[in-house]
């Protein structure tokens, strides 16, 4: 008789896990993956805002180095006047030279080398969002070299932001760096009157990626 109970016993004991049993282990099951998929999406988010960020700066890097490396070399350099006046022959951009797909386009500065070249920087807008480009002119104000995007997602070419955008600077030894209003469409070459600009470049527009503010360079030159 206890032969019978004790197999009986066994015999229940092999019929595996009761439905409370089971539904208690789906529970944790679904709590656990559900975490988990938190988790990884917590983390896949925190990468593409830090590589945002890590674009973002590497940007801003490439922007410094262009505008003060075109600066540095530059026997002198002309800031056009607002859209709508008739461009100077020394100015290098596309306002005068459309481009597919562009809506509009805004000459910033101009900048001359000895042998006659020419490097602009310009804002095109293209579907209501702005960009800064740079222009290569290898002969007087023919944009036909190579153009390169330096930053996107800015204002747009109209916005009076871009009014005071490139500012003439002086360096005085010993003193503070003081800023006026370039004289405009006029090749500036006195490097003793104009040796240098502030540039600034406006934070990005798009409120979705991550925020560039707004940049300052301090460009000069060593020649002129």
């Amino acid at each position: 008789m206890i032969s019978r109970i004790q197999e009986l016993i066994k015999l229940r004991e092999d019929k595996g896990l009761s439905l409370a049993e089971v539904l208690v282990s789906v529970g944790l099951t679904g709590l656990l993956a559900l975490g988990c998929t938190q988790l990884a999406l917590a983390s896949f988010a925190s990468a593409n805002y830090t590589q945002a960020v890590a674009v973002k700066s590497i940007d801003s890097g490439n922007a410094n180095r262009m505008i003060t490396s075109d600066m540095e070399n530059a026997n002198g350099f002309l800031v056009p006047a607002k859209p709508g006046t008739a461009p100077s022959p020394e100015e290098c951009s596309t306002v005068n030279a459309p481009v597919s797909g562009i809506d509009s386009v805004r000459a910033l500065l101009t900048m001359q080398y000895p042998d006659n070249s020419l490097v602009g920087y310009e804002v095109r807008t293209v579907s209501g969002i702005g960009a800064l480009w740079r222009v290569d002119c290898p002969s007087l104000g023919n944009p036909t070299g190579p153009a390169q995007m330096v930053r996107k997602n800015l204002p747009t070419s109209t916005d009076a932001v871009w009014d005071k955008s490139v500012m003439c600077a002086t360096f005085p030894t010993g003193g503070a760096l003081t800023t006026a209003q370039c004289t405009k469409d006029l090749l500036l070459t006195s490097i003793t009157d104009n040796p240098g600009i502030i540039f600034t470049i406006p934070a990005t527009v798009n409120s979705t990626q991550s925020i560039s503010t707004i940049q300052t360079i301090v460009a000069a030159r060593n020649i002129g």
